[in-house]
C-alpha cells in the first residue's frame, strides 16, 4: 500500500498553502501516484512528491510539470506560484527540490549523481554558449548559518577565479556543423542526447545547458511536457552525427515547411481529424469544439468571424491548445459564447492537429455556425492562406501573444 502524505496546513503559509492546492489538483485529477505522474512530467516520483510536501517551494518548472500531468492550467498555477514566491519569507527555502539539481525534466528526476545513464556536465556558468569558452569570473552568494538569533542571516561573497577547473570529462556545447536544417539552444537543465525518440531510449551523450545545437530533422515520438509552460510536445529533434533530443527541453522550431522524418522509437503523425460542434442548452450562445482522429497527440482550436466579403482576410482568436491524453476520447474546448448577430456573418470554428506548440501538422477541420442558430454546424473548406492561418493560431503556443 503507498506510504500516506504527511499532512499540509494551508494556512501554515504560501508553501504550505501551494503544496495543499497541488495535493487536491491531483486529487482531482484521479490521485494518480506520483510514479504515474513521473511517466508523464519528465521529473521523478521523488522530486514530484516533494512539490506537494510543503517543506520548501519547488521551482517553477518543476510545479508546471506537475501541474501539466494533472491536466491543470499551467498560466494560473504560473500566477500562484508566482504569488507564493513572492510572499515566502527569506528564511523559507525557495529553492530546487532534490534530484533537479542535475537532473533533466525529460530524464525524470534522479539524485542528480554522475552515473551510467547521467555523465558529468560542466556548470553553464563557466561557458559561453555554443562554445568551450569560460566567461568571466562569477561572484556566488553564500548563506551563512547565523550562530546567535541577535545575528540573523549573514550574507557572505566568494570570488571564484577565472581559472576554476572543470569536472575531469565535463561535456562541453558541440559544434554546429555546416549543413544542419535548424538550430535549438538546451535549457538551463542541459538535454540528453538518445537513441531513440523515448525517455527509456539510452543515453548516447549529454549536452551541457545554454548550447545552440544544430539539427537535421525531427521525428515523432513519446509526449513530453517541456519544463517552461507544461505543454505537451511530442518532437524529437534529430542530432547530426545520430541520436534525437526532446523538443520540450529546447528552445527553438524546425522550419515550418520542414515535415517529420522516422526515427529509432518513432511514432506516426497524425493522418485523420474530424471537428464536431455541440451546442449548450438554453441560449447561453456556448458551444463545446470536440476533435477526434487518428494519432492525436495535441489539438488547438481557433475561431474568426471575419467579412464574408473578404474571405481571404480573416482574423483568428485561438481557444485552446489542448492536450490528447485518451486517444478515444480526442480533445475538446469550450466557448463560452459566440459573437452576437451582425453584418459580420457565420464564425468559423477550426481544430488543428499538432505536435506541440507552435507545431502545426497542417491537418484541418473547419465548421461554419451563425450566431443566431449554433445548433446547425456545417462543414467549410479553407483556402490554402486560410488554413495555414487558421492552423498557426490553433497551435500558437499560448504564452505568445
Amino acid at each position: 500500500m503507498a506510504r500516506q502524505e504527511r499532512p499540509v496546513d494551508p494556512t501554515a503559509g504560501p508553501v504550505q498553502a501551494l503544496a495543499y492546492e497541488l495535493r487536491k489538483l491531483r486529487a482531482e485529477a484521479g490521485n494518480p501516484t506520483y510514479r504515474q505522474l513521473a511517466r508523464s512530467a519528465g521529473y521523478g516520483a521523488t522530486t514530484l512528491s516533494e512539490a506537494a510536501g510543503g517543506a520548501r517551494l519547488p521551482t517553477l518548472e518543476v510545479l508546471l510539470a506537475y501541474v501539466g500531468a494533472c491536466g491543470g492550467d499551467p498560466d494560473e498555477w504560473r500566477r500562484r506560484w508566482h504569488e507564493a514566491a513572492a510572499r515566502a519569507r527569506p528564511t523559507e527555502p525557495v529553492r530546487q527540490a532534490a534530484g533537479e539539481r542535475d537532473g533533466h525534466p525529460e530524464e525524470g528526476g534522479g539524485a542528480g549523481a554522475p552515473g551510467p545513464d547521467r555523465p558529468a556536465v560542466a556548470p553553464s556558468a563557466g561557458r559561453q554558449p555554443g562554445s568551450g569558452t569560460p566567461r568571466p569570473r562569477r561572484r556566488w552568494v553564500v548563506p551563512v548559518v547565523a550562530v546567535a538569533a541577535a545575528i540573523g542571516t549573514v550574507v557572505t561573497v566568494v570570488d571564484l577565479p577565472d581559472d576554476v577547473p572543470t569536472a575531469p570529462g565535463a561535456a562541453r556545447c558541440p559544434a554546429v556543423p555546416d549543413g544542419t536544417a535548424f538550430t535549438a539552444v538546451t535549457y538551463g537543465g542541459g538535454a540528453h542526447v538518445r537513441a531513440g525518440a523515448a525517455r527509456d531510449a539510452s543515453v548516447l551523450t549529454t549536452i551541457p545547458p545554454d548550447c545552440t545545437v544544430g539539427f537535421t530533422g525531427f521525428c515523432v515520438g513519446e509526449k513530453v511536457y517541456d519544463n517552461t509552460g507544461g505543454m505537451p510536445d511530442v518532437r524529437w529533434f534529430k542530432v547530426a552525427g545520430g541520436g534525437v533530443v526532446s523538443s520540450a527541453v529546447l528552445h527553438g522550431n524546425p522550419p515550418r515547411d520542414l515535415r517529420a522524418s522516422d526515427c529509432r522509437q518513432g511514432r506516426p503523425t497524425s493522418t485523420g481529424l474530424e471537428l464536431s460542434v455541440v451546442t449548450g442548452a438554453g441560449r447561453s450562445g456556448a458551444v463545446t469544439l470536440r476533435a477526434t482522429g487518428r494519432d492525436l497527440y495535441v489539438v488547438g482550436f481557433t475561431t474568426s468571424a471575419g467579412d464574408p466579403a473578404s474571405p481571404g482576410e480573416r482574423t483568428w482568436r485561438q481557444v485552446a491548445l489542448a492536450d490528447v491524453r485518451d486517444p478515444a476520447v480526442g480533445a475538446s474546448a469550450r466557448l463560452d459564447a459566440l459573437p452576437g448577430p451582425s453584418a459580420r456573418g457565420p464564425v468559423v470554428l477550426v481544430a488543428a492537429a499538432c505536435l506541440g506548440g507552435d507545431s502545426p501538422t497542417g491537418l484541418v477541420r473547419a465548421r461554419q455556425v451563425r450566431p443566431e442558430d449554433p445548433r446547425e454546424a456545417v462543414p467549410v473548406t479553407l483556402d490554402q492562406r486560410q488554413q495555414a492561418e487558421a492552423a498557426r493560431s490553433a497551435c500558437r503556443y499560448p504564452s505568445r501573444g
